[in-house]
């Protein structure tokens, strides 16, 4: 059950937009899979129940969506906090920044808790975080008698100087940097003041907690290493803090999480299925564009090889956001069409059907995919036939973002921080070769054909990143750092398994209040059998460790908030 013109009211904005593999597009599908949808806006119950195999759907928060309600505020309105545009020059003039508050749970004495939306239009996600009573931070805020307030990034949504479409020039987003984006919650939170509250809500005379995931959750560590005065303790969940190019270790634990939940037969069919078609691309056009079309349908043919490697590529596109879920979007169904031989109805062996049947079976089958056109025409706004003998719209891949946010996420990872999740060739590739390290810097100077440098790098400058953010090497106090086994993004955070990354001793003993850990150490947690922030989710797609883990963090606070001394006068201290 759940609560269906709630749920349906804000997942709305959420399926207007549907484009390109891309960290905004991500953003949107992690919110569905933690509002218990998949991305068609079905309950993932309703697939995944009908899945002996699933064990992990149920709510974890001991309710069912139907009493989402019961204490419901009602619907939040906005406010806006003028802001510079420039926090570290003048002369740029002021924006006006999103941001929704919900101020019912608060005593005297109470923390500060502010969620980051991060690269999307945060509308949707603040209702949901400040509202339904399935949201971790509601149920957070409320434990603590604390305000919640829900933050637009700049640049974003409602939150943005300037309007963004596919011909907004690049110099309008020189402002659009990391810096400017943390150094926006500082000034926030300086100023922060409710009239129907007596109390003095600034740092200094209150406790504020970040808490965000992936992207947001960079940022919630980034904020209490540089702004430890403004921010007294972060939850770091799924954190990518490492800004890299080459990323394409992304699809490496796709590959280790498909084998480790039963589809090692699916991973090696997929193999042998791009690899085949990577040979005909390589030596045959005509034959190449037979394929495209076979795939795709007529228009299809006129498409780059990387364009189709991109729609290839999207059959795992969801897996940091559902595991094998997603319904018809998730590997699971997908797997289970590949790996059936409707002749007979045998499932393949561990070693699945190329071998014995030929890598061109693999391929012909994946063509014929029913929810495969359906996949590409969603992401890409296409309108292909998906049958080469069938008429069909639109077709082309290889065009420019049009979708705001999408429009500003790529501005950032092309210019700070990277992240090119290309081919993992190898024992382990899933990913068709043509989706490369140069394809993807082609996709930035496609987005801005006319940016230069030092604007607009020829690739993202992440050797600056790191060294004015820090990197995985850092190591603020008062920080909880969670992250999945099988979440692609753990490779850039400080709980990475890499080779080249620092090697530390994760820990759940909590540090001592403000002591960091040291370089060597790590207050976290590795979620077993999880994907990307699943400890963010009570409901749909759920791991037991996402439940520890969020009892995890909310023990540190309970031991952390009660040494909180206000740095000006007298405040109420927070009784655990």
């Amino acid at each position: 059950m759940r609560s269906s013109k709630f749920i349906a009211a804000l997942t709305l904005a959420l399926l207007q937009h549907a484009n390109a593999l891309n960290g905004a597009i991500q953003n949107q599908w992690d919110l569905l899979a933690q509002m218990g949808l998949n991305p068609n806006d079905k309950p993932v119950e309703e697939y995944s129940a009908k899945v002996a195999s699933s064990k992990s759907v149920k709510s974890a928060s001991g309710g069912d969506m139907s009493a989402s309600l019961a204490a419901d505020p009602g619907f939040i309105d906005p406010e806006y906090v003028e802001l510079p545009l420039d926090h570290f020059g003048s002369g740029a003039g002021n924006f006006r920044n999103r941001y929704w508050v919900n101020t019912k749970s608060y005593k005297l004495g109470g923390p500060v808790f502010i969620y980051d939306v991060g690269e999307a239009n945060a509308n949707t996600s603040s209702q949901f975080r400040l509202r339904n009573e399935t949201s971790f931070f509601k149920q957070i805020v409320d434990e603590f008698n604390g305000i919640g307030i829900v933050w637009e990034h700049r640049f974003y949504g409602d939150s943005s100087p300037i309007t963004i479409s596919i011909d907004t020039p690049a110099e309008a987003f020189r402002f659009l940097t990391s810096e400017q984006a943390l150094a926006d919650v500082d000034r926030f939170a300086k100023q922060f003041s409710r009239k129907e509250i007596n109390a003095t809500l600034t740092p200094d005379q209150t406790p504020w907690v970040f808490i965000g995931g992936s992207y947001p959750g960079m940022r919630a560590a980034f904020m209490r290493n540089l702004y430890p005065d403004t921010i007294f303790a972060s939850w770091a969940s799924s954190a990518p803090v490492e800004a890299r190019v080459d990323q394409t270790y992304y699809f490496e634990p796709v590959w280790r999480g498909m084998n480790a939940k039963g589809f090692g037969n699916c991973t090696r069919d997929i193999q042998a299925a791009v690899r085949y078609i990577d040979g005909v691309m390589d030596k045959d056009k005509h034959a190449t564009a037979k394929l495209k079309e076979q795939f795709l349908g007529p228009g299809a043919a006129n498409s780059s090889n990387a364009g189709f490697a991109d729609a290839l590529t999207l059959i795992a596109a969801r897996w940091q956001s559902y595991g094998v879920e997603g319904d018809i979007y998730g590997l699971r169904q997908f797997c289970d069409w590949i790996e059936t031989d409707l002749a007979n109805g045998k499932t393949a062996p561990k070693e699945g059907w190329a071998p014995s049947k030929g890598a061109k079976w693999v391929v012909d089958r994946w063509s014929t995919y029913p929810n495969f056109v359906t996949i590409v025409n969603d992401y890409f706004e296409l309108e292909c036939s998906g049958h080469a003998n069938k008429t069909g719209g639109k077709c082309i891949l290889d065009g420019a973002f049009k979708d705001p946010s999408t429009i500003s996420w790529t501005w950032q990872y092309c210019t700070e921080w990277g992240f090119f999740q290309a081919a993992n060739i190898g024992p382990h590739q899933l990913i068709s070769k043509y989706n490369s390290i140069q394809h993807q810097r082609d996709i930035c100077h496609l987005q801005f054909p006319n940016a230069t440098a030092p604007l607009f790098p020829e690739l993202p400058n992440t050797q600056n990143t790191n060294k004015v953010l820090g990197g995985w090497s850092i190591r603020p106090s008062n920080t909880y750092w969670s992250n999945g086994e099988f979440d692609p993004w753990r490779l850039n955070s400080p709980a990475s398994d890499l080779d080249f990354a620092p090697k530390v001793e994760i820990t759940q003993d909590i540090p001592k209040c403000g002591a960091s850990t040291g370089k060597n150490k790590l207050f976290g947690m590795v979620l077993r059998d999880a994907e990307h922030c699943f400890d963010f989710r009570t409901t749909g797609v759920t791991v037991p460790d996402g439940l520890k883990s969020r009892e995890l963090f909310k023990k540190a606070l309970k031991k952390w908030l009660p040494c909180y001394q206000p740095t000006k006068g007298v405040a109420k201290r927070w009784n655990a």
